[in-house]
């Protein structure tokens, strides 16, 4: 016969209950008088400390029942261990008799936990009544027991609840902290059974008043430090976790080891949007936005303020697949939420593009799982929008593809190390690289090529700037015409970016693509000046893509043109600077993705 999880949960509940009112008729004998003005002393601080826990200097907070029940056992026995959980339990019951399910359990396992102690005191030699020394085997042998039959009540409680997994549970109970904090906590109750013992019950009440004191001073002082710590970690217009916290937190998860997903999202045509209503309008927007990714993570998840119109969502123990999963389904409640002004948009809707990585299995650090993520992110900003994008490396594609040595395999990680390098450098070039290969890969098969063909193109694009790493940074980002000189230096990225590739013997096809991509047809390009078909087909393709997303794309030298201008552009030049057997297939091309595009928008 099976039981559902309500029905198990129950069952368990009822067992801890019945027996311990079956251990209550079991002991059963009367007490006296200063018994019961005792327990019923002590039950009422313990209500009281039940109600409003107290808070050590560490921050950690913890009520007084497990020290009293030390000190009501070892001084009274089993019975007023057991009258006293009753009085504790009708208090609280009292208190908040909504939760009465809850304090049904918490008084079960209390004197049942209570129970097993006291045995495990009176099996190591411990006595009832008055403290000596020869009894401390038995105090130790209480603190463990009681902590260990703490630990397996609660345990399977929350197990069968299905809250949290068994392993889980104990793990956190078992934590060191944790551990730490109980024995502190339980040394109160012995201390509290000195007092008492040489005091009476008037120097006990003393003795808890000034904890009860103590714990209101340090429960002000964290409630203030709170307070300012999160001012500093939290996001004051959206109320999300800030920057700070955000690489602070990736810090920590990284550090462990273990599986962290990271999605990077970015709010498709902000500026429009704050142009079109205003910032305070704008401002709106992104806290609404807040609320809808904040709504549609898993419970591990967290959501960030990064900065401007970007958020970042941290998924512990997220594989890239269930990243990709969380990240879609964000990506289409912001696409179908009801955002006010949304139908004035490019595409009549507000949308998100998220870009993902995942550490350790892509990324090797924490900068390092940014960094994947941001170019994720980056690529599908300029390829398309309202996308989720996992981030690939094509330089990892050439390892799968190519049987490498282990001399090659250290010159393809250079030149991996090289194209980041490059993208710190010029931001551009990355999305550059990226467009230029999606361009030639499509006119490449438009045109007929073999599919070996198409993946020399396709690796060639990639590569074919990789010189640019030997080329100052201020000459990489000049505004203005360059020098004569800087000129001479610019043109030399293709023989430098030649000798870097020409050590892997497996990419010696890519070679003609890297040195003769700016060559023109005319005969007047650089840097061998070849004329016609005397310039590699390859590189005769890669020089209309490249030339064609330097048009359309914002360059630090030159104004941006349309995209018909740029068709137009390439037709005016077809014969002089690109060759005319591919100018037409080519401008289909860029009307297929550009069509694609558009009907992505609408849809």
């Amino acid at each position: 016969m099976k039981f559902n999880q309500k029905t198990l949960l129950n069952i368990y509940v009822i067992s801890c209950f019945m027996s311990l009112v079956y251990l209550f008729y079991d002991n059963f004998r009367p007490l006296n008088k200063h018994e019961w003005v005792t327990i019923v002393t002590l039950a009422g601080i313990a209500t009281l400390f039940e109600l409003r826990s107290f808070i050590l200097p560490s921050g950690e907070s913890f009520t007084l029942v497990a020290p009293l029940i030390l000190t009501v056992g070892i001084l009274y026995g089993n019975l007023p261990v057991i009258c006293f959980i009753f009085l504790l339990g009708v208090a609280l019951l009292l208190q908040r008799p909504k939760n009465w399910y809850v304090h049904l359990f918490n008084i079960s396992q209390y004197g049942l936990t209570g129970y097993l102690a006291l045995l495990a005191y009176k099996a190591t030699g411990g006595s009832y009544g008055e403290l000596n020394l020869e009894d401390s085997a038995g105090y130790l042998a209480f603190v463990i027991s009681f902590f260990l039959a703490n630990v397996i009540f609660v345990s399977a409680y929350m197990s069968i609840r299905g809250k949290i997994s068994l392993f889980s549970t104990l793990k956190v109970l078992l934590d060191r902290q944790a551990t730490l904090i109980y024995v502190t906590v339980m040394g109160f109750g012995l201390i509290l059974a000195i007092v008492l013992q040489a005091e009476g019950l008037a120097g006990a009440i003393l003795f808890c008043a000034i904890l009860w004191f103590l714990g209101e001073t340090y429960r002000h002082y964290y409630e203030m430090y709170n307070h300012f710590r999160s001012l500093s970690i939290k996001d004051e217009l959206t109320g999300l976790y800030n920057h700070r916290y955000f690489q602070e937190k990736l810090q920590e998860l990284t550090a462990k080891g273990e599986t962290l997903s990271l999605l990077l999202l970015d709010l498709d045509h902000f500026k429009i949007y704050n142009d079109m209503y205003g910032h305070p309008q704008g401002d709106k927007l992104l806290q609404e936005l807040a609320k809808v990714i904040s709504g549609n993570i898993p419970e591990q998840g967290t959501v960030y303020r990064y900065g401007g119109e970007e958020f970042a969502v941290l998924l512990p123990g997220t594989d890239s697949e269930t990243a990709l999963t969380v990240a879609e389904s964000i990506r289409k409640a912001v696409s179908e939420h009801e955002f006010e002004g949304m139908k004035h948009m490019p595409a009549k809707r507000i949308t998100v593009s998220i870009g993902v990585s995942t550490f350790p299995h892509m990324a090797t650090s924490k900068e390092n799982l940014l960094m994947l993520a941001d170019e994720a992110l980056y690529k599908i900003k300029y390829t398309s929008r309202n996308k989720v994008q996992l981030y690939t490396s094509v330089v990892d594609e050439l390892k799968s593809h190519f049987d490498f040595g282990s001399r090659e395999m250290e010159l393809i990680q250079m030149i991996k190390t090289f194209l980041t390098i490059i993208n710190s450098k010029d931001r551009y070039t990355y999305g550059h690289t990226e467009r230029d290969m999606e361009y030639a890969e499509a006119l490449a098969r438009k045109i007929g090529l073999p599919e070996d063909e198409i993946k020399i193109i396709r690796y060639g694009a990639l590569l074919h700037d990789i010189g640019k790493v030997e080329v100052p940074t201020e000459i990489l980002n000049k505004k203005t015409k360059l020098t004569e000189q800087e000129w001479e230096t610019m043109k030399m990225h293709v023989i430098w970016g030649e000798e870097i590739v020409k050590p892997i013997k497996e990419l010696a096809p890519c070679l003609p693509i890297i040195r003769h991509h700016h060559e023109r047809y005319d005969g007047k390009g650089y840097p061998d000046g070849l004329q016609g078909t005397a310039i590699p087909l390859a590189a005769r393709i890669l020089t209309i893509v490249d030339s064609f997303d330097a048009m359309t794309t914002n360059r630090p030298y030159q104004k941006t043109k349309t995209i018909p201008q740029a068709i137009e552009e390439i037709r005016r030049c077809s014969g002089t600077q690109f060759d005319p057997h591919l100018v037409e297939p080519f401008i289909e091309v860029i009307k297929e993705i550009r069509n694609a595009k558009i009907q992505q928008d609408v849809s």
